[in-house]
C-alpha cells in the first residue's frame, strides 16, 4: 500500500484564448477507498484557499499562466505539494491522493472502527454549520438497531424510547416533532397521526452511510427546525473508489422473551460505463425481534391527611414481538464534472404485534383508614382484567429524482421528491372484564411504588370478572407528500470559495386519518372463569406483586363468536366512535430564500433570509353534548372545517474561522418555526376508562431564536476536542396541560389532556465532547481510547396560571452524558458504552402536584469483535446490559405512576465484505 501522496490524472487542454486557467481535481485516500472532504487547497499567487466538497472535488480559477505550487492540508494526514504548470489557453485537472500522518496505513484498513471515526470527523470538520456526525461503521461498533439508538451518542442528544428501544430523537432537549428529518436531503412522510416526529426506530441502521444531526440551519435547509434538522445519508456509488459488497447476518438473544431473533443486510455498490460515470447501489436489510416488559404504575397520587397515597394501580405484561424491512437503490449518471444526474430510492417497513395483559385496581371507591404507619386501607375497590391485541405496520418510501448542472459559475439543482407515509393498524382489540366494587385492599407506602399488604383474594379469581365490552378498533393513515426544489448557485468572479445562492421549494402535504371503531357488550352477564379463556398465574416484578391468570385472547373471540346473540353492537356509542378521530390535512407551504457565502481568507461568512408562508385546511369531526343531557348522541358529533394562515420571514448569520488548519470557531444566530402537530390542532376528542384527549385548534405556532458559539480542535485524523455553547429563546411552546375532575364536551372526565400554548421558554446550555486514541501508552495498552461528551442545560417555561413558578422546558434533561471505552488491538476490538440521561418534565398539570416527570436513567452497553481475516469479522454485543428501568413520577420521586422494567439483549453475528 502506498503511504505517499501520488499524483493520478494528467493535464487536459481545451481550446481557450484566455491567459488565466482553471484548476480542478478530487482529493482521494486509497487506504480508505474514498474522496476526502474538507482539505485545504491553495495555489501560490492565488491569496484565497478553497476547501473540498463532500466528493473530495475542489476548483480555483482564474490562476494566471506558468509554473505554480499546488498545495492540498487536511489535519492528521501528510501535506502534499507539487508543481503544476497552467497553459494560456487550457484548464488543469490534478487529482490526488494524500496519505494519514503517522505510521503504516495498512492500519485503516484492518480497523473498520477507526476508519469510520475519520470520516465522521472529517464529514462534520468539512460541513459550513455547526452539526454532528455518525458515520455508518460506527453505527455497527455498538448494538444500534435502528438510527435513532445511534444518535443517542452525539452531544447534546437524547432519545424518547418505546418498549425500551429508542425512537424519538430529542435535539438538546426540544421536543422530537420540531426537528426535520430527511433523507439525502430530501423530506419523508410522517406515517403517525399523532404528531410530525419521525420514528427513527422505523429505519434500519444498516441501510445509512452517516447521520448528519445540523444544531444551527442555514437558509436553503428547511425552516420547521426548532430542535434541528437531521439528515440520513444513504450510500451512492461515488462514495468509495472501488466497487462494494458488504453482508452481515446475526441472531439476537432477548433474556426477557426468552426468545432468538435474526436478521441480516446486503449492500452492493459498483460503477460501469464509459469512464465510470454511472452508478449503482442496492441495499436491503430485515430484523425480526421479540421483546418483554412489565409495567407497574401506582396512579392518581392524592393526599390523605399527612399521607400521600395512589387512588389507583396499573400492571401491564406485554409480549412484543417487531419486524424491520428496509431497501434502497440509488442512481447516478455523471457524464463529465459538470452534469449530475441521480435518483434516490428508499423503503421501509416496520411492524409491532403487540399483545398486553393488563390487571387494574381502582383502590378508592370506599372509605380509607390508616391501619399502620405508611399503610392505606380502602375498603371498597374494583378491578378490571383486559388484554389489548395491537398489530401496526409502518411504511415509508421515497422517491426523489434530481439533478446537479455546472455552466460556467453557475450551478443549478433541481429536485423532485414524492414521499408515501402509512401506519396501517388492522388490529387494536381490548377484551374488558371487570370486577363489582367489594375488592378490599391494604397497600404498604414505605416504597416510591407501593406494595399490597392484604388485598381480596377474589382480584385474582376468574369467576369475580364479568365482561364488560370488546372494543374493536383500526385504523388507516395515510400521506402523500410532493416537493419541488430549485437551487441556483452564482460563485462571484475572483472570490474563490464565495457564492450567492437563491432557492425555491413548494411542498405540497396530504394527510388522511380513518379510525373505525366498534363496541359490543354482553347481552347476558359471562364471567372471565365461564369462557375457558384464562391462562396460568403470569409471573410478575419477581414476585413483588400478585398478577393472576392471563388471557387467551383467540379464546375469549373463540368463545363469544360460537355463540350468536351473547354479544350486542352499542350503535350509538360504535357511531360516535367510528368518527371521533377522523381527520383530513391538506397544507401547502410556499418558501424562499437568499443568501451569501463570503470567505475571507480563513473566515466564512454565511448571511440571509429565508420565507416561508403555510396555508393549512382541515376537517374532522367536533363533540358536542348539544341537548346538555350528559350523554353523547350520534347526533351530537359534527363535520368541522377551518383553515391556517401565516408567513415568517427568518434571517440568519453563520461565522466560520479557522485560527489555524486544525483550530475551528463557529458561531450562528438563526431563527425558525416549528408547526403545531396534527392532532393537536384539530378538533378530535377521545375518552378512555375516564381520561380524555383533546385537540386545541387555536394554537400558534412555535417561533424561535437561536445563538450557538462552539470552538473544535482537531490535532489529527481521528481526535476531537470540542466545546459548544447555545442559547434559544422560544415563543409559543406548546405543551400538554393535564386537568383533573372535568368534563369536555359534556362527557364528565377523571383528567383531560389538551395542548395549548405557554407564553414563552429559553433554552442555555453548553457542551463539551472529546474523542482521542491514547497511542501514547506503552504496548499493549496503545490500543485504548475514549470518545465521550456531556451536555448542561438551564431551561425555563412560562405557563398560563403558573407564571411565578420555576418550571424547567418540557422534556428538557439537565445533564447529558455519554462515553465509550474502546480497544483496538490487531483483529481484536472491544468497546463498553454509558449513556445518561437526567430526570425532565414530560406533562404539566394544573399545579406543581399533578405535573409529571422522567426519571432520569443509565443505560450500559457493549461489544467485542474479532477478525478473522481482513474480510470477515465475527462479533458478540450486548444492549442493556444493566436492565435499566423507564421511571416516571409524580410531582417527587418519592410518588411513581411507571416502573417498567426490562432485560438485556445479545446479539452475535459476522460482517462480510467482498
Amino acid at each position: 500500500m502506498r503511504t505517499t501522496a501520488v499524483i493520478l490524472a494528467t493535464t487536459v487542454s481545451l481550446p481557450s484564448l484566455a491567459l488565466a486557467g482553471e484548476l480542478r481535481g478530487t482529493v482521494t485516500n486509497p487506504a480508505l477507498s474514498r474522496p476526502l472532504s474538507g482539505a485545504r487547497v491553495t495555489v501560490d499567487g492565488i491569496a484565497q484557499p478553497v476547501w473540498t466538497d463532500a466528493d473530495g472535488r475542489y476548483r480555483l480559477t482564474d490562476i494566471p499562466a506558468g509554473e505554480h505550487e499546488l498545495r492540498i492540508e487536511l489535519p492528521g494526514y501528510t501535506p502534499f505539494s507539487a508543481s503544476i504548470v497552467i497553459p494560456e489557453t487550457g484548464d488543469v485537472t490534478r487529482d490526488v491522493e494524500i496519505a494519514l500522518a503517522g505510521g503504516s496505513e495498512s492500519e485503516i484498513v484492518v480497523l473498520g472502527s477507526r476508519a469510520s471515526r475519520l470520516a465522521a470527523l472529517e464529514r462534520k470538520r468539512s460541513l459550513p454549520v455547526i452539526a454532528d456526525v455518525v458515520a455508518a461503521d460506527t453505527i455497527g461498533q455498538l448494538p444500534d438497531y435502528n438510527t435513532a439508538q445511534a444518535l443517542q451518542r452525539l452531544p447534546g442528544i437524547s432519545v424518547q424510547t418505546d418498549q425500551g428501544e429508542p425512537r424519538y430523537v430529542v435535539v438538546r432537549g426540544v421536543d422530537p416533532n420540531l426537528n426535520q428529518v430527511t433523507v439525502d436531503g430530501n423530506l419523508v412522510g410522517i406515517p403517525e397521526a399523532e404528531g410530525r416526529r419521525v420514528a427513527l426506530d422505523t429505519i434500519p441502521s444498516d441501510l445509512v452511510a452517516a447521520i448528519e444531526v445540523v444544531k444551527a440551519v442555514t437558509p436553503d435547509y428547511d425552516a420547521n427546525a426548532v430542535g434541528g434538522s437531521i439528515n440520513i445519508v444513504t450510500p451512492t456509488a461515488f462514495d468509495r473508489t472501488d466497487d462494494f459488497l458488504f453482508a452481515s447476518a446475526k441472531i439476537s438473544y432477548s433474556d426477557a422473551a426468552d426468545k432468538f431473533g435474526y436478521g441480516g443486510s446486503v449492500t452492493y455498490g459498483a460503477k460501469f460505463g464509459a469512464d465510470d460515470q454511472f452508478g449503482i447501489v442496492a441495499a436491503g436489510s430485515y430484523f425480526k425481534r421479540f421483546i418483554h416488559s412489565q409495567l407497574a404504575g401506582p396512579r392518581g397520587w392524592t393526599a390523605f391527611g399527612q399521607e400521600m397515597a395512589p387512588t389507583s394501580f396499573v400492571l401491564y405484561d406485554y409480549r412484543i414481538m417487531r419486524e424491520r424491512i428496509g431497501g434502497i437503490v440509488n442512481l447516478d449518471w455523471r457524464p463529465d464534472d459538470d452534469t449530475r444526474f441521480y435518483l434516490r430510492t428508499i423503503y421501509n417497513e416496520y411492524t409491532d404485534e403487540e399483545e398486553r395483559d393488563q390487571f387494574n385496581w381502582d383502590l378508592a371507591r370506599g372509605t380509607q383508614t390508616f391501619p399502620a404507619a405508611d399503610q392505606i386501607a380502602w375498603s371498597r375497590g374494583r378491578a378490571t382484567r383486559e388484554f389489548r391485541q395491537n398489530n401496526q405496520t409502518q411504511k415509508l418510501y421515497n422517491i426523489s429524482p434530481g439533478t446537479e448542472l455546472t455552466l460556467g459559475n453557475v450551478q443549478l439543482d433541481l429536485n423532485y421528491t414524492y414521499a408515501r407515509a402509512q401506519e396501517h393498524t388492522p388490529v387494536r382489540t381490548d377484551i374488558e372484564f371487570r370486577s363489582t366494587d367489594t375488592l378490599s385492599s391494604t397497600l404498604d407506602l414505605t416504597q416510591p411504588s407501593p406494595t399490597f399488604v392484604t388485598y381480596n383474594p377474589a382480584a385474582l379469581d376468574p369467576a369475580a370478572y364479568p365482561l364488560r365490552r370488546i372494543r374493536m378498533r383500526s385504523e388507516e393513515i395515510d400521506e402523500d407528500l410532493h416537493a419541488f426544489r430549485a437551487d441556483l448557485r452564482y460563485d462571484i468572479p475572483n472570490m474563490e470559495g464565495s457564492f450567492l445562492k437563491f432557492g425555491g421549494k413548494f411542498t405540497d402535504r396530504k394527510k388522511h386519518r380513518d379510525n373505525r371503531q366498534s363496541l359490543e357488550t354482553p347481552t347476558t352477564a359471562v364471567t372471565f372463569a365461564q369462557t375457558g379463556a384464562f391462562t396460568a398465574d403470569i409471573p410478575f416484578f419477581d414476585g413483588v406483586y400478585d398478577f393472576g391468570p392471563g388471557m387467551n385472547y383467540q379464546g375469549v373471540l373463540d368463545y363469544f363468536a360460537s355463540r350468536p346473540g351473547s354479544l350486542a353492537l352499542d350503535t350509538a356509542a360504535t357511531a360516535i366512535n367510528d368518527l371521533r378521530l377522523d381527520y383530513d390535512i391538506h397544507e401547502k407551504i410556499y418558501a424562499g430564500y437568499g443568501m451569501a457565502s463570503l470567505q475571507l481568507g480563513e473566515l466564512t461568512v454565511i448571511g440571509g433570509v429565508r420565507v416561508e408562508k403555510t396555508d393549512g385546511s382541515y376537517s374532522a369531526f367536533a363533540i358536542r353534548d348539544s341537548d346538555g343531557d350528559g350523554t353523547l348522541e350520534p347526533s351530537d358529533i359534527l363535520p368541522v372545517q377551518f383553515s391556517t394562515n401565516y408567513t415568517d420571514v427568518l434571517p440568519s448569520l453563520h461565522l466560520n474561522y479557522r485560527l489555524q488548519q486544525d483550530l475551528l470557531v463557529r458561531a450562528a444566530w438563526t431563527n425558525t418555526i416549528g408547526r403545531p402537530n396534527y392532532d393537536a390542532q384539530v378538533p378530535t376528542f377521545e375518552e378512555e376508562d375516564g381520561s380524555g384527549t383533546a385537540g386545541n385548534p387555536n394554537l400558534q405556532p412555535y417561533r424561535a431564536m437561536g445563538l450557538d458559539l462552539s470552538l473544535e480542535y482537531y490535532p489529527d485524523a481521528d481526535t476531537l476536542f470540542s466545546l459548544a455553547g447555545f442559547y434559544k429563546k422560544i415563543e409559543n411552546p406548546i405543551f400538554t396541560r393535564t386537568i383533573q375532575n372535568t368534563s369536555f364536551a359534556g362527557v364528565p372526565l377523571l383528567t383531560l389532556s389538551q395542548p395549548q400554548n405557554a407564553d414563552s421558554g429559553e433554552l442555555l446550555g453548553i457542551e463539551a465532547a472529546m474523542q482521542k486514541r491514547f497511542t501514547f501508552l506503552p504496548r499493549p495498552l496503545d490500543g485504548l481510547g475514549l470518545s465521550a461528551n456531556v451536555t448542561y442545560v438551564d431551561s425555563s417555561v412560562d405557563v398560563p396560571g403558573r407564571e411565578t413558578e420555576d418550571l424547567p422546558f418540557f422534556r428538557q434533561s439537565k445533564w447529558l452524558f455519554n462515553a465509550a471505552l474502546f480497544y483496538e488491538k490487531g483483529p481484536f476490538e472491544a468497546r463498553v458504552a454509558v449513556t445518561y440521561r437526567d430526570d425532565y418534565l414530560e406533562g404539566v398539570g394544573a399545579s406543581k402536584a399533578g405535573d409529571t416527570y422522567v426519571k432520569g436513567r443509565t443505560v450500559v452497553d457493549a461489544r467485542v469483535s474479532y477478525r478473522v481475516t481482513d474480510r470477515i469479522e465475527v462479533f458478540a454485543s450486548g444492549a442493556d446490559l444493566n436492565n435499566a428501568s423507564v421511571i416516571i413520577y409524580q410531582a417527587t420521586p418519592s410518588q411513581l405512576v411507571t416502573d417498567e422494567v426490562y432485560s438485556f439483549t445479545a446479539d452475535f453475528g459476522v460482517n462480510i465484505r467482498f
